[in-house]
């Protein structure tokens, strides 16, 4: 057993399929072999309460989205870096509307209502990587004279106030990742258009500087080395095809969603071969494009990204970057 005196690393994570890797690296012990603690925190309202905890001190590492995650240290925040990627491929989002609406694909919700959680979370991200797709987009950046949004924004703060929208008409859609929303789906709640995914990486993790090598306690340091080094290993056991039977019913039983959505998901979502360690320069950069095209950054903001981001945004120390 691990010692009660080892350091407890307390890891945000959203309560999604996404985090049964996390799950597994606990209950089947590959963090207790690389002798790390890990307490499961888990955060509803997603990266922006993890960054929050991060920033309080109430969150050592977190599991978020790369996008929260890569805004929030350009915006200043200083209290947390990148170390790590979870999931390399890039979130799926379904782009979502009334039963009744008139909308029937993503072509004719330009200059429409786009319901959405908070301004700069996913929700109110992902329409401008779908306006850049369908070259919508008129200027660089909400300060460019020619800039023209492409949607009015319509903060509804919860899905189900996302849901209620679409169909009482005072939003024409409202973008959510696709499997959390193919129940409602299912149900005939709300109907599916399309679905888009961003050219990023989906989760990335990150770590409070109070355990990176600018802390006075360089064993800090090496409890993240190990916490990255079991998750890899859990990430590789979860999509391991031999441990596939395994694997479909631990989402399953943490879910409780269909074998047949599970499989759908589980074939397309991809955990580093690499391991978790890898960040991927090219990605945060591109994100910090689409970030300012959202209004979330500033330009000066972006040449951030670029110029810092080995020092700024990840810690090169844990992370390897690529």
């Amino acid at each position: 057993m691990v010692a009660s005196t080892q350091t407890v690393l307390r890891v945000g994570f959203v309560p999604e399929h996404f985090s049964s890797p996390l799950h597994m690296a606990v209950e089947l012990g590959f963090f207790e072999k690389e002798g790390v603690i890990v307490e499961r925190v888990c955060c509803p309202s997603g990266t922006g309460e993890m960054t929050a905890k991060l920033i309080d001190g109430s969150l050592d590492v977190a599991i978020a989205l790369t996008e929260g995650l890569l805004a929030g240290i350009a915006k200043g925040h200083d209290a947390y870096k990148i170390i790590g990627t979870y999931v390399k491929s890039p979130l799926c989002w379904a782009i979502s509307v009334g039963q009744n609406s008139r909308h029937v694909d993503r072509k004719s919700l330009r200059d429409g209502t786009i319901g959405i959680s908070r301004v700069g979370s996913g929700s109110h991200i992902i329409p401008y990587v779908l306006a850049e797709q369908e070259g919508w987009l008129k200027g660089s950046s909400p300060s460019d004279p020619e800039y023209k949004a492409p949607f009015e924004f319509k903060v509804l703060n919860t899905f189900q106030n996302m849901r209620d929208s679409v169909n009482d008409g005072s939003s024409d859609a409202f973008l959510w990742e696709k499997f959390t929303t193919k129940p409602y789906h299912d149900s005939n709640e709300v109907r599916s258009v399309d679905t888009i995914t961003p050219p990023w990486p989906s989760f990335m993790i990150a770590a409070s500087v109070r355990h990176l090598p600018m802390s006075d306690d360089p064993q800090r340091q090496t409890i993240l080395a190990k916490f990255l080094r079991g998750l890899s290993n859990a990430t590789q056991h979860f999509v391991d095809p031999e441990n596939y039977n395994e694997s479909i019913a631990f989402v399953q039983q943490k879910m409780s969603y269909t074998q047949q959505d599970v499989q759908d998901w589980f074939s397309g979502v991809c955990y580093p071969k690499e391991g978790c360690s890898v960040v991927s320069r090219e990605s945060l950069i591109t994100c910090a494009s689409i970030l300012v095209k959202a209004g979330v950054l500033q330009k000066e903001q972006e040449k951030d990204v670029k110029a810092s981001v080995d020092t700024k945004y990840v810690d090169a120390n844990v992370a390897q970057l690529v």
